[in-house]
Formats: C-alpha cells, structure tokens, sequence
C-alpha cells in the first residue's frame, strides 16, 4: 500500500478501480489497399472531410451570428485547414502512391505538414500547429462516425483520475460511473471540487505529480474527508472505508426528516435554503434534501455540454424543463459566465495570460449582446413554466448593471414585438463578487432588485490568489477579516436599500461555517444538496441572538487562524453540551 495526501475538496469514502480521464486521440492503423480500392478511399477521405467541416461551418455560422466575425475566426481557421489544397494533394498524394487506407493517409499528411510549421521560427505558424491538431482528430472522429466528446468516459463505476477538468469535460461526465476524483491539479473551489460535492462523491485535488504512471483499474481508496489516498488498499482497509459509507449514509437517513422543515431558529428568525445547480442530474437531489429552490442555476453547463452555442429555442426547452421540475419553487438563473477558468473557444473566449482579471462574466455578455440577448430571451420564455428570477456575473459597478438590464429590455420588447409568450416581470440582481461590487454595494442596491453574493470568487479577488492555483490554496481563507467585513457590509448595504441578500458560493455548503452565514444576517444560502441538511439542522438549533454574537466575537480577531481557532473551540464546545443534554 501507498498511502499520501492532498487538499480534501469533497467529503466522503470511496473503494475502485481507477479512470484515468483522457481526451481520446485516435491513432489510425495503417493497412493496405488494393489498387482497385483507392477509389473508394479517396470517396470515404472526402466523405470524412464533408462531416467534419459540416460540423465546423454550423459552429462558425452560429459564432458569427451571436457574436460576430472576429470570434468566428476561432473555427473558421479550421474550416480553412480542411479546404487547403495542400492537406487535399498530400492526403490524395499519399493514398495513392503509398497504397493505404484514407484515414492513415490523411493523419500522415497533416504531421508531415505540422514537422513543417515546427520548424519554422515564426509563432503564428507554431499556433497553427494547433489547429492541425484539432482537424485531424476531428475528421478521424468522422471517419468512425463519432462527433462527440473526444472524453474516454468510464464503462464501470471508477474513481477518476486526471491533472484537472474543464467545465466541459465534467458537463461531458455527469456523474455516471463517478465513485470519486483525484486531481494533479485544483483546490476546494476548483471547478471539478464543486461538481463532487453537488453529486456527493469524495475528492482529493492538488496531488501534485502523485497520479503520474497510475494505470487504469489499479484499485485506490479515496478519502475526500480527510484528504488521503491509498494506493492498492488491502482488505483491512477496504473494510474500514465500508463503515465509514455505512455511517455516513446512516447519518444522511438521519437528517432526511428536516426535509420539509423551515431552516428557522429557536428564536423565530427564517432563512431560506437554496440549491446550487449545475447539470439537470442535480435538480432531483436538491429537492430530495429539501432545497426551496435554486439560488444559483449555472447556464454555463448547456454550452460546454453540447460544444456549440444552442439556439434560443434550445435553450428555451432545456431552462423550462429544469423550471418545471422544480414545482413551483424559484430558480434563479445566473446568466453565461465564461472566461477565467470557463474558457471555450468556440464562444469566442480567448484565452488570457490572466483569465481571472479579462475577459469573463459580464464584460463577456455585454461585449456579445446577440448571444446575452438569445440567453435572456429563453429565460423570460422559460418563467413561463414557473418562478424565476435573473442575475448578472460579475458586476463591478453601476454602468455595466444599467447596461445588462436594458440588453433585457431588448429582449422583452423583442418578445412582444414577435408575440412569443413569456415573463416579463422578472426580478434582476447581481452576483457581488468583487471588492468593487463590496464598496459600490449601496449604488447597486438602489438599482437591483436583490444581491447574490459568490464567495468563491469574492475570496479569491479579495485575497489576491487564485482559487484553482494549488500552490497557493492555503490562501482561500473564508474567515479571513476582510472577506468577512465584506460579507457583512454587503449585508447590510442591501438591508438598508431594502432588498434581500443571499449567498452562493462554496461557503454555504461548509457546515461548520453556519453559525457564522447566520448571524452576518444573510436572508438566504444557496448550497450544494448534499451539504443542505447539515446546515439546516445547525440553523435550526441555533438562535438568532447567538449567531450574531458569534460574529461579533469572530469579527474582533485579526488573523483567519485566530478565527479558525474560536469557531473550532466554539463547535466543539457545543457539541460537549448537547452530548450532557442527552445523556440521561
């Protein structure tokens, strides 16, 4: 056995073989073709050429009317590649005097043509190389008549393994097959820690090097609690982790009863608990745990699933649907937020030397306001199915909130001038997630209709580092002063102007930290469904009054670990005294 740690992104136990994530690279076999038959292999190289530039020409024409011409470039670089003369006369070049198969030709020919580019010393040439990349592996897929995700996805449950995931690769995952995950990569706010907890599987990210040469199916027990990984665990060990999911699920069963209770005090103060929802897989678990809706629905994962930028109509059906599930219950949409660590080139969201600070969120949607407007338009169709409310990702100031909502007057006056059925009265906030939106916060209250406060990201913009950076993950301190002196004059800014304040970020669902999201007197938390009976369970027992002085107290310290210190010293303390309570 090999035992190591990392970062514990995810709670929980899980005993399986290991799915070592990779994009699918096909590698052609090469075989001989009778001269009668390079006919036919030339007709099938052109056949594959035809799907794949089918696809990349539906991109482009769905690229340029949403965001433009330049962002069109992305692809249209690639169509161009596949109507080369010189890709053609190699590939045909090839399959006739080398006497082989159209695909092993063509995959010949595009290296051939890539050693050329490496060669020479001119950085536009080295990026073609790229896209080369891209073509052949786009057309080999054709060949065998499979256009989606190059993902090798798990055929059995498996613990996945991988140096990090992109918001695609885990809308392409799902949680099919998921027993757990271990990262190279990530901290407890990457984007991959976040898909665990929603799903409720273990994760252990920031491993640094300790997964290289881990082969497929070598059996690994992962314990997202704590941090650990065990290599090749022995039966002793197996046997420790099958308890331990036997308890926990015990415990889960336990807390099932809270699920149509209010998150009220003793003391009578009500706070509304929310789900956060990523993938449509998630809405059953976040009503089977109680969630009185969805305080943060991420849109994002409609564009990354499919690979191409869905029509209003598409998005219509698919928003409407999640709507409906919920009975009744209000979904807040958090419109597109790509960029900074969201990144798809087929939206036109280049990447950045520094993502976190570019071109994402808002500036995204305001600088694109065909595709912002579609996106709305489908929200306001899809309030037709139930209640809903919008809000707008990073918001810095007043200029960029006044702009976003006259982009969705647009949309309703488009709406009604077209007769297409829809929801006009729809209230409109904004995420706070900058020190910006935190000292303008009285201006934005005055012209929004709630605050939606994303503390992953007010964390990591407050503090300076970078949340998926796992050199410095030690840095992502939720009770540091300042974030928490953030917190409460977002708080109180919109108390003031009269409107609700919620939070939605990865600070909800840590259960430890409710006592402390109570008394900063927030009027609703939005969490992952796994995390939402713990917490109710804390809100339900604690008053109002002592939460409060829990905050006072955490708020007169001046460092995080002091803070960290008192909060652990305070839940133990409680936990002693309702232990004497029970104990006849």
């Amino acid at each position: 056995m090999n035992t190591f740690s990392g970062i514990a992104a995810s709670p929980g136990y899980a005993v399986g073989p290991v799915h070592p994530l990779r994009r699918r690279s096909i590698v052609p076999q090469r075989r001989p073709v009778p001269s009668e038959d390079i006919p036919v292999e030339i007709k099938r190289f052109k056949k594959a050429v035809g799907l794949a530039s089918a696809q990349i020409e539906d991109l482009v024409a769905r690229l340029r009317s949403e965001l433009g011409p330049e962002e069109a470039e992305i692809l249209s670089a690639q169509l161009l590649i596949l109507e080369d003369e010189m890709v053609w006369d190699a590939t045909l070049a090839v399959i006739r005097l080398e006497r082989i198969n159209a695909e092993a030709a063509f995959s010949s020919a595009v290296w051939d043509i890539a050693a050329r580019f490496l060669e020479i010393e001119d950085e536009t040439f080295r990026e073609r190389v790229k896209d080369l990349q891209d073509v052949e592996q786009r057309v080999l897929r054709a060949f065998l008549g499979d256009l989606d995700s190059p993902l090798d996805l798990p055929s059995q449950p498996s613990v996945i393994v991988a140096v990090n995931l992109t918001p695609s690769d885990t809308a392409a995952l799902g949680r099919n097959n998921v027993l757990g995950f271990l990262m190279e990569e990530g901290g407890n706010t990457s984007h991959v820690a976040i898909l665990a907890r929603s799903i409720g599987v273990p994760a252990v990210v920031g491993l640094k090097g300790r997964l290289a040469g881990l082969k497929a199916d070598r059996t690994v027990a992962v314990d997202g609690t704590n941090g650990a990984v065990v290599l090749d665990p022995d039966q002793s060990i197996e046997d420790r982790f099958a308890i331990l999911q036997a308890e926990a699920l015990i415990a889960c069963e336990k807390l099932s009863g809270l699920r149509d209770l209010e998150a009220i005090t003793p003391d009578g103060h009500r706070l509304r608990l929310m789900a956060n929802i990523e993938l449509p897989i998630e809405v059953d678990e976040a009503l089977a745990r109680g969630a009185e809706g969805v305080g943060l629905l991420r849109t994002e994962y409609l564009f990354f699933q499919h690979q191409t930028i869905p029509s209003e109509d598409e998005q219509t059906e698919v928003y409407s649907d999640m709507v409906r599930r919920m009975a009744g219950k209000t979904v807040i949409f958090r419109t597109l937020d790509v960029g900074g660590d969201k990144v798809s080139d087929y939206l036109g969201a280049k990447r950045e030397y520094n993502p976190f600070l570019g071109w994402r969120g808002i500036r995204f949607s305001l600088a694109n306001r065909v595709l912002f407007k579609t996106q709305m338009k489908a929200i306001c169709r899809a309030g037709l199915a139930g209640p809903i409310k919008i809000m707008f990702p990073m918001i810095t100031g007043v200029q960029e909130l006044r702009e976003a909502k006259e982009v969705f007057q647009e949309a309703i006056a488009e709406l009604q001038a077209n007769s297409v059925a829809h929801v006009g009265e729809i209230d409109l906030g904004i995420m706070v997630e900058t020190p910006a939106a935190v000292l303008a916060a009285d201006l934005l209250a005055a012209e929004c209709d709630f605050f939606s406060i994303g503390s992953n990201d007010l964390i990591q913009y407050t503090l300076a580092m970078d949340r998926g950076n796992a050199r410095v993950s030690y840095l992502y301190q939720p009770l540091h002063p300042a974030v928490l002196r953030a917190i409460k004059a977002t708080v109180d800014a919109g108390h003031r102007a009269g409107i609700w304040v919620g939070i939605c970020g990865e600070m909800g669902s840590e259960t430890r930290l409710a006592e402390v999201l109570l008394g900063l007197g927030l009027d609703e938390i939005s969490l992952h469904g796994a995390a939402l009976p713990k917490v109710k369970q804390v809100i339900r027992w604690t008053d109002y009054s002592e939460a409060q002085s829990v905050v006072e107290n955490i708020l007169k310290l001046a460092t995080a670990a002091e803070a960290n210190q008192w909060l652990a010293k305070y839940i133990e303390g409680r936990k002693q005294a309702r232990l004497e309570k029970e104990t006849p």
